[in-house]
């Protein structure tokens, strides 16, 4: 009794070449808009530097508060700096001061 050995179709050849490029685009597509795709380490870095600069902000006014409030120590009290800051919130002057006026932030 002969055997027959079955020739394999080229469709199923086809369909397997075309199921693996269609999951290499989908590998290609998620490696560029994926969450960690190139488009994401743009927007990461982006969002890095705009945080380091808001970081950097926030140490300044921290060591500005830190500053201020260590003249508030009672064996660091400057007597001159107490007459200018009180003369200065009630409006008062002294006849020899020179006034310069700066706005606020």
């Amino acid at each position: 009794m002969p055997t027959r050995l079955k020739k394999p179709s080229i469709a199923n050849k086809l369909l397997i070449t075309a199921a693996l490029l269609a999951f290499q685009g989908y590998l290609a597509h998620h490696a560029l808009n994926g969450q960690y795709g190139v488009e994401s380490q743009k927007q990461l870095v982006e969002r890095k530097a705009t945080l380091m600069a808001q970081n950097e902000a926030l140490e300044a006014q921290i060591e500005r508060a830190k500053n201020r409030n260590s003249l508030l120590v009672a064996d660091r009290l400057d007597p001159d700096m107490l007459s200018e800051r009180a003369r200065g919130l009630l409006g008062w002057s002294n006849p020899d001061d020179i006034l310069i006026a700066i706005e606020k932030e």
